[in-house]
């Protein structure tokens, strides 16, 4: 009986190395087809970037019309030296502010101005007004006080108060 039955041999790491000894002696060379840099065929299309857009600039550009807006849009630096846009109330000069409105409520006061470009602010004590620095330190019922530092053309720095008054009925001061 033992010499009717045949045993197979399927072990698989024989197997592997039978097939990597046959790559070995008999390699296998490939066919490259490489593309005719000449005429294309009729058929075929090919990207002709001339007179299209760019797809990698943005579609849509800031410009800036007014000179003045540019100017009105100064830096500061920050401690790492990355200028920062300048917050809204310090923009514009003081004297280009119109106070709109005052409300006190007990020991607590607020004003309201309106920026020539037609925005409104609330403004409190010690707020930042103005393009050379200047600071609210009071709020009186119809006006407010602004305290500037500017810089004269000897670098001498001089303080001066300026005063916005509440207009009566929407008419002059």
């Amino acid at each position: 009986m033992k010499n009717r039955i045949k045993r197979r041999n399927n072990h698989p790491l024989k197997w592997a190395a039978a097939v990597l000894t046959v790559l070995f002696i008999f390699p296998v060379t490939a066919v490259v087809y490489c593309a005719d840099p000449g005429e294309p065929e009729a058929g075929t299309y090919r990207y002709d970037p001339e007179g299209k857009p760019d797809p990698f600039k943005p579609f849509i550009e800031i410009v800036e019309e007014n000179k003045k807006a540019q100017k009105a849009q100064k830096t500061e630096k920050d401690k790492g030296g990355v200028p920062l846009p300048l917050p809204p109330l310090q923009r514009f000069s003081t004297e280009e502010f119109r106070l709109t409105g005052i409300v006190l409520a007990g020991t607590k006061r607020f004003a309201m101005v309106e920026t020539p470009e037609g925005k409104r602010y609330i403004l409190r004590r010690n707020t930042r007004i103005g393009v050379n620095g200047g600071r609210v330190i009071k709020i009186l019922p119809d006006s407010v006080v602004v305290l500037e530092k500017i810089k004269d053309f000897e670098g001498n720095i001089n303080t001066e108060r300026i005063i916005l008054t509440l207009r009566k009925n929407g008419g002059n001061p």
